[in-house]
């Protein structure tokens, strides 16, 4: 069955970006449909990227605060050894309050959610297509292409084997690994090196610059560097 909709806005994809857009639109009485391909909203800063790092990153740093804490070092508390499944868990608590949340924003403000892949008819017509082999039909003058970005994945590094990983489905990993090596250490391989270096697993960091993070102060770059050859 498909349905045709008109709107004033129609905003592709719901994460920062289109959730900014399209509450702008909203608060100024423009009628406002957004087309998110997965099956919440939020885009890949609340699934995969930012939300879920910084979750995962918080916890780790508390574990590593008790650890530390030289009020709480006896034989039964140091016991306490969390793994990467046990932290996924909590970030997915955090990711389901955010979604929460967001639907709540669009539904204050009158946004239409849609869910499936969107498709250029034309200039001003969209054709959302959902799991169930239904389309809806969307027109607009205005069309806001806000899908973000995805990790860049080299050819020749086979991505369907079982212990290779990018920084989304790296969030999928099950079991705890001894030793990792991260390739890549801009600000995403430097974060994920810090969380599992955090719950005592041996990594390795490789970076194809000079220097850490270089778009740093050297001194701040240099700092990073010292603190991670510290942690072993």
């Amino acid at each position: 069955m498909q349905s045709y909709q008109c709107f004033d806005a129609i905003v592709i994809g719901s994460g920062p970006g289109g959730e900014s857009a399209a509450m702008g639109l909203a608060k100024q009485g423009k009628s406002v449909a957004i087309i998110e391909r997965y099956h919440c909203v939020g885009g890949g800063c609340t699934h995969w990227g930012t939300i879920p790092s910084k979750a995962l990153r918080h916890t780790v740093s508390r574990i590593t605060e008790f650890r530390q804490n030289p009020l709480l070092h006896n034989d039964n508390l140091y016991t306490i050894k969390p793994s990467f499944a046990d932290i996924l868990h909590h970030a997915a608590q955090v990711i389901k309050e955010q979604v929460r949340m967001r639907q709540d924003f669009y539904h204050r403000n009158g946004c239409k959610i849609l869910y499936g892949e969107a498709r250029f008819i034309d200039s001003k017509t969209i054709a959302v297509h959902h799991d169930d082999n239904s389309s809806d039909i969307l027109e607009a003058n205005f069309i806001i292409i806000a899908t973000g970005s995805r990790p860049y994945r080299p050819e020749t590094v086979d991505f369907t084997h079982a212990r290779i990983y990018d920084s989304d489905t790296i969030l999928q990993l099950t079991q705890q690994p001894k030793n990792i090596i991260i390739y890549g250490a801009g600000v995403i391989g430097c974060e994920y090196a810090s969380i599992f270096r955090g719950l005592s697993v041996k990594v390795d960091l490789i970076n194809t610059r000079s220097h850490l993070l270089a778009f740093l102060d050297q001194d701040m770059s240099d700092a990073l560097s010292c603190h991670f050859s510290n942690d072993g």
